[in-house]
């Protein structure tokens, strides 16, 4: 009797310690579309991107996250942003990237790819109608910047943006209950030796009362990226709003 009693005590403290672990395995998905704008400029000397000819894009992403009652044991975020660009201009002034320098009037082709994958682990610190979680991200950018003129096939330059970033990762959501509505905001962020990366969204949420919970997301995402390297100095705002489908099994 005292074994049992001893064994329901140590059940109890240990449900009161992990209370807001999911008491069920769950899987959140989501794939959409962002209207992306761009503001920046890249280069020492610099251009900005609107004179290199950069415009509006629509940019794809998904992600997939799995919940677990499991104690201790983080939960799991994995996101997919393609994010390129590519365009000719005429530029207006002389910039230079990586000791390569585009002259006033040359006609230069140019690549924006920030594309990248995040993988993140976190915590649901609390887990009802209003949810926080808190967490690590690792980003893997795989992407690269070019430019070429096409005045002189000489003069052409491509840097890679390969880097593996770890982020500080906050997620907190609101429910409104008995409706299928939440609005939240969700985040990543690291700052180190002058290079900086802030990534933001802020939505709005609805699941249809179904089997499966489908509904649809509709936000406003901004990343912002400063590098400050010896062969790469840029300086790149992406905003603008997004809408996806999202599904909860």
């Amino acid at each position: 009797m005292k074994k049992l009693t001893l064994l329901a005590a140590i059940a109890a403290a240990t449900a009161a310690s992990f209370a807001n672990a999911d008491t069920v395995l769950g899987v959140y998905a989501g794939y959409g579309s962002w209207d992306s704008s761009y503001d920046g400029k890249a280069g020492d000397p610099s251009i900005t991107l609107k004179d290199l000819g950069v415009k509006d894009h629509k940019n794809k992403f998904f992600y997939v996250a799995l919940e677990h009652p499991i104690p201790l044991v983080p939960n799991i975020r994995l996101s997919h942003t393609d994010i390129s660009t590519k365009q000719t201009a005429d530029i207006s002034r002389t910039f230079t990237i990586d000791d390569v320098t585009y002259t006033q009037g040359d006609t230069v082709n140019s690549e924006f790819d920030l594309t990248h994958t995040d993988a993140t682990l976190y915590y649901e610190i609390l887990d009802n109608w209003v949810n926080l979680d808190v967490g690590l991200t690792v980003r893997q950018f795989d992407g690269f910047v070019y430019a070429a003129s096409t005045t002189s096939p000489l003069i052409k330059t491509k840097e890679k943006v390969d880097e593996a970033l770890p982020m500080l990762y906050g997620k907190a959501q609101f429910d409104l209950p008995l409706t299928g509505l939440s609005v939240g905001v969700e985040g990543n962020y690291v700052s180190y030796s002058g290079d900086k990366v802030t990534d933001y969204s802020a939505k709005v949420s609805y699941l249809f009362d179904s089997v499966l919970d489908v509904g649809l997301e509709a936000g406003y995402r901004k990343l912002s990226l400063t590098v400050d390297e010896d062969d790469l100095q840029a300086k790149v705002d992406i905003k603008g709003p997004y809408a996806a489908v999202i599904a909860h099994f």
